[in-house]
């Protein structure tokens, strides 16, 4: 008996945005937008009211980007498991979302009064 799952139908893509955000790219948009908020950061000395809302911008997109990395993580876990194999691979999808979203969160923190939030 052939257990295997037969191929998908040419044709058919689940519409929408949810197809297109996957694991790696989510990955390399994150990495992305933390080391242009690194870059942000370090080059501007005292930031003008513009570059401190891009600042803002970036790091809430990189901690979003963490988030949906861990997010992807659980439900993938969830809905097909984790075998020997895949636990490496969880582990360091784990690591590089918690990368992404702790820093992230701290740094806006650390301007959420100069915002005025």
């Amino acid at each position: 008996m052939n257990r295997t799952r037969p191929p998908a139908r040419p044709g058919r893509r689940r519409a929408g945005l949810l197809p297109w955000w996957t694991l790696s790219r989510v990955t390399v948009i994150g990495i992305v937008f933390g080391l242009f908020a690194v870059l942000i950061a370090s080059l501007v000395g005292t930031p003008s009211e513009t570059m401190l809302r891009i600042y803002a911008v970036t790091l809430a997109v990189t901690a979003l980007c963490g988030a949906s990395i861990l997010w992807i993580t659980a439900s993938d876990m969830r809905t097909r498991g984790t075998s020997g194999r895949m636990r490496p691979i969880r582990s360091f999808d784990v690591a590089i979302g918690l990368t992404l979203l702790v820093p992230a969160l701290y740094a806006f923190a650390q301007i959420r009064v100069a915002l005025g939030l």
